[in-house]
């Protein structure tokens, strides 16, 4: 590994990252046009991303409000708000670490809404809801993980459970190679569970959208973007929080959610996390496509041969004896 791109990643590691990757800008030659990194920064020869590791036991212990051995707050804090403020952190000090060498480096926000402002025009007339720029195919596209039928991006080391960040920068990094290893996304072995446990219904049991990163072409569900809203803001039951507003039948319709986020119906204590600290100190009520993916666990025992040592990862920086 060159001198830089080792200080790089030994760095964000050493910041507390859990995984770090690197992707050529080529790799990202079929990105939807307005969302490439050279979109943005037109000198970008590398995209660094970071993944931070979300502990299980939050996932074990998400449940219904009203379950008396359950707690979605874990998720709401852990998994969410503080994992994001934690992500931004370490992008936000590489990038002037980075320009003090003389590489234009630009980040964006690690997820939620303030991500999509600049395109809520387009969201209103055709129900697409997209980010300025994914940090899960950055992740793919830096050899950090495959996708799996939920579209999550999935790791060796931590299955689903991982929030992921991106520098888009004009130093030329040492790529690391796309993840080759075994399937990591087991859908006949699960049946397809993310379908099946989704309280929105937003994902397509048979039907797959693609995208091609490098030269590998990759699928994953079909996914109603504005069903799924409903349930990452609570507002729907099965989703850890106390509301019960319904979703009419068929695809999301735009104009009905961002109506519902202000109904009366919406209970106080779910308005009272809308209002004062989701997205920011906490978010994401439900997840339940997260930390209920068993990929992990099913493609384990395949796992037992793979080769880590390619792979810029905090696993063997633990220092407990």
């Amino acid at each position: 590994m060159d001198k830089l791109t080792r200080a790089v990643v030994e760095t964000l590691l050493d910041w507390g990252a859990d995984l770090v990757g690197i992707a050529p800008v080529e790799r990202f030659a079929n990105a939807p046009e307005g969302h490439r990194p050279t979109d943005f920064l037109p000198e970008c020869k590398s995209v660094i991303s970071v993944g931070l590791h979300l502990f299980q036991g939050m996932a074990d212990v998400w449940g219904e409000w009203d379950e008396p051995t359950k707690t979605n707050t874990p998720y709401l804090f852990y998994g969410y708000g503080l994992t994001n403020w934690e992500s931004s952190r370490l992008v936000n000090r590489m990038a002037k670490l980075l320009e003090y060498k003389g590489y234009k480096t630009l980040a964006f926000m690690p997820t939620w809404i303030s991500s999509m402002t600049k395109y809520f025009d387009r969201t209103i007339q055709t129900g697409e809801v997209m980010a300025e720029f994914s940090h899960r195919h950055a992740a793919v596209a830096a050899g950090l993980a495959d996708f799996g039928w939920n579209g999550l991006a999935l790791t060796p080391e931590f299955g689903p459970m991982q929030r992921f960040n991106s520098l888009l920068t004009s130093a030329e990094l040492e790529p690391t190679p796309l993840y080759d290893g075994p399937p990591l996304c087991r859908p006949e072995e699960c049946g397809r569970k993310c379908v099946r446990i989704c309280p929105a219904e937003a994902f397509s049991e048979s039907e797959a959208q693609s995208c091609t990163i490098g030269d590998r072409e990759m699928l994953y569900a079909v996914h109603d973007n504005i069903r799924c809203a409903y349930a990452v803001t609570g507002l729907i039951k099965g989703t850890g929080s106390h509301s019960d507003l319904q979703i009419p039948e068929g695809p999301g319709q735009p104009l009905h959610y961002f109506a519902s986020l202000g109904s009366e119906q919406i209970h106080p204590f779910t308005r009272a996390m809308l209002d004062n600290c989701f997205g920011l100190i906490c978010g994401d009520f439900c997840g339940k496509c997260l930390h209920m993916c068993p990929s992990l666990r099913l493609s384990r025992e395949d796992l037992e041969g793979f080769d880590f040592s390619r792979r810029h990862s905090s696993l063997d920086r633990n220092p407990l004896p």
